[in-house]
């Protein structure tokens, strides 16, 4: 429904869906998908792939074309019938993640930053108080799962973002803490992510008629990377209730970034 009723009114480069359709009897869906590797000569990213600063500014001007367009026409346009990010965040703990998040601590303990080690036990706390963010702010449009294997990159040289499974109602920081954290090389973000906020702060204002300084940015960054860290670490330990969805050196590749993240941002320090 996202793709047949909200996708048209996004100037961005994503997917069509040409045709859809649902059986509620069974849950059974069929989606019939442009095939963009022919109409815009598209080249899938891996997670591990690396883009420069031109691409980075790409990923920051597509979400906030995304979240501005929908904070703008909130009053005009439905959507409640998204779910809400929380909803995927209550589903995710009742299916056991947390117990998968402890587990992958450990065994990526290696790549994880001393400081976030020490402090590990603070983490599931704090993404559960990075809920209210959401609860008590306009809720836009969010993709929710922006790591850099989620973008192509077309022949006129494009980022576009595909896999909108988990499009759902939340505030906009989660797609921006995990969009940069996730795609970037930690050197790189280390270098950008300041000037990238600012450009993604003028940009959203723009889209959505409205100011969002850089401080309210900044502190909403920070405070939605545990969630961001809580979509990768139950992939390298899946609880029982969830396949094995990422190979472990992806896993391993994005709890390094994620965390050397919330290291040199000093997110657990938070209140």
């Amino acid at each position: 429904r996202f793709l047949i009723d909200l996708r048209p009114l996004l100037p961005i480069e994503a997917p069509r869906c040409l045709c859809t359709m649902r059986d509620s009897r069974t849950g059974r869906s069929f989606h019939l998908m442009e095939d963009l590797t022919t109409t815009r000569g598209a080249v899938f990213c891996l997670a591990s792939s690396t883009i420069d600063r031109s691409q980075a500014d790409q990923v920051v001007e597509t979400l906030a074309t995304l979240h501005g367009t929908f904070l703008n026409l909130a009053n005009q346009v439905e959507f409640g019938w998204l779910r809400t990010h929380e909803d995927f965040f209550h589903a995710a703990a009742r299916n056991g993640v947390e117990a998968g998040h402890d587990r992958a601590m450990v065994r990526a303990a290696d790549v994880i930053p001393s400081a976030v080690r020490a402090q590990k036990g603070r983490i599931w706390p704090a993404a559960v108080a990075g809920l209210a963010l959401h609860e008590g702010q306009p809720r836009t449009v969010i993709h929710s799962d922006v790591h850099l294997g989620n973008w192509y990159i077309t022949d006129q040289g494009r980022m576009g973002l595909s896999d909108w499974a988990r499009v759902c109602r939340g505030h906009w920081a989660r797609d921006l803490a995990y969009a940069l954290m996730t795609a970037l090389d930690v050197t790189d973000r280390r270098a950008w992510e300041r000037s990238l906020i600012e450009r993604y702060c003028a940009l959203l204002s723009e889209r959505a008629g409205q100011t969002v300084d850089f401080t309210t940015a900044w502190d909403g960054y920070r405070r939605q990377a545990c969630a961001a860290l809580l979509m990768w670490t139950p992939t390298l330990c899946p609880p029982p209730t969830l396949p094995a969805m990422q190979p472990e050196a992806t896993s391993m590749l994005m709890i390094e970034r994620i965390t050397a993240a919330m290291d040199d941002l000093d997110v657990l320090s938070l209140t």
